[in-house]
């Protein structure tokens, strides 16, 4: 006869799956969850983009878990924390970790893997969080107002700068927001406040103006680089007409041969598009593409890899950095592309290699989701309708082929005035025999 300890029930059946596979985390993400594991599929795409190179942030690249190559930095916080503490009493210490400790879960919840941040117990993810939040604070107090070290210099810099703007590697603004005004209570008197300070890191050559982003909306760091290309979007008025995706745009070599004309976007948005007919004096009217100025450094497709993937997990309705990318991927195919909006001003090339640029926009909305409803819709049909035109590409080729420069331009005209000037002498000669 079965023992009653070995019949299988639903309850034991539970109990055994439970027990292999769920150590009490909690399995989904929380309110307030805004730091994400980048998507399977986009990572391996990229590894190498999502994946900090010399300084971990955060549970999700604890070295606990890479000790190998990220313990290094870890004595640089040690440092960093010796620093700071200079700069403020053992209360204020007391607060700081007061606060923390207070917040604990909160923090937690702001990170979808919870497997992650569960295995770390209360008194290890306390340190982590105050040793990462000095560290950075006090790397940005540096940055602004010296002293400055050997982590203040490039490459170095550049590298720490890249590894605290990807996903994987966060800690909430608010934290570091909070940790900063309690130990400095009246900022504005020696320092400025911590988002100023964050933009001052990042952003070194832009006016707050341009940034136009308060504390308030900012999640994280990554958080910030959207908000900074995106934010002055939502001020442009929204296109009107029929909305949809972007689909089957001719690359810009094809849009130039039909008599587009390229022409850089000095306004502040760096997503901002637009296709619109153009009056030059003496020249006519003539339809431009208005592109905003894109630097292609080292590090580009790193940062738009993690705005990016911050789009897909946080704001799947608003994917405004994707669609423009969508939008570039379509207009560059070849490495001539590339050079046309290297030449109109557009790409700024700090690579050197126009085929390179071309592989990153071909390959940055690979395993990417857009959004239902593209801003661009109403350009695209409008690049299309121009394409589509013949007329437009007889113009483009008279221009072109008679029109060039302003010698070809003249010449074209000398010759026709003279074709018209022996015409008429001839038909007068005629006249006078008749």
């Amino acid at each position: 006869m079965e023992k009653e300890e070995d019949k299988i029930t639903i309850a034991s059946i539970k109990k055994c799956k439970e027990d292999r596979i769920y150590g009490g985390e909690k399995l989904e993400p929380q309110r307030g969850c805004c730091i994400y594991r980048v998507p399977k599929g986009l990572r391996k795409i990229n590894k190498e983009a999502y994946t900090p190179k010399v300084i971990s942030i955060g549970p999700l690249h604890h070295p606990h878990h890479r000790k190998n190559e990220l313990a290094d930095m870890e004595k640089q916080k040690i440092r960093y924390q010796r620093e700071f503490s200079k700069r403020i009493t053992d209360e204020t210490w007391q607060e700081l970790i007061h606060f923390v400790d207070l917040y604990e879960q909160t923090i937690r919840n702001c990170y979808e893997d919870t497997s992650c941040t569960f295995k770390l117990k209360k008194f290890d993810f306390i340190t982590m969080i105050l040793y990462d939040a000095v560290f950075i604070i006090e790397l940005f107090l540096r940055s602004c107002f010296g002293p400055r070290d050997f982590l203040l210099v490039t490459p170095r810099l550049t590298l720490i700068s890249c590894d605290l703007q990807l996903l994987e590697n966060q800690l909430p603004f608010f934290v570091l927001n909070e940790l900063y005004r309690l130990a400095f209570p009246n900022p504005e008197i020696r320092y400025p406040s911590f988002f100023d300070l964050s933009c001052n890191f990042f952003f070194p050559n832009k006016q707050l103006s341009e940034i136009g982003v308060g504390i308030e909306e900012v999640k994280h760091f990554t958080d910030l680089t959207r908000h900074f290309m995106t934010k002055k979007l939502y001020q442009l008025q929204e296109p009107t007409g029929s909305r949809g995706t972007v689909t089957d745009v001719p690359c810009a070599v094809k849009l130039n041969e039909s008599g587009v004309k390229f022409k850089c976007n000095e306004g502040e948005c760096s997503l901002d598009v637009s296709f619109k007919k153009v009056k030059k004096l003496c020249l006519g009217v003539h339809d431009e593409l208005q592109i905003p100025k894109i630097e292609v450094y080292d590090e580009t497709e790193l940062l738009f890899r993690n705005v990016m993937a911050l789009e897909q997990c946080h704001y799947p309705f608003e994917t405004h950095v994707c669609h423009f990318i969508d939008l570039m991927d379509l207009l560059v195919n070849t490495k001539e592309d590339v050079d046309l909006l290297v030449e109109k001003k557009i790409i700024s090339n700090n690579v050197g290699d126009s085929a390179t640029i071309t592989r990153m926009f071909n390959r940055l909305c690979l395993q990417i989701t857009l959004s239902p409803y593209s801003r661009y819709y109403a350009v695209s049909e409008k690049l299309k309708k121009h394409y589509g035109n013949g007329w437009n590409h007889t113009k483009a080729t008279l221009k072109s082929v008679y029109f060039s420069n302003l010698w070809r331009g003249t010449g074209t005209i000398a010759a026709f005035l003279l074709v018209l000037l022996t015409l008429i002498q001839t038909v007068c000669s005629i006249l006078q025999f008749l």
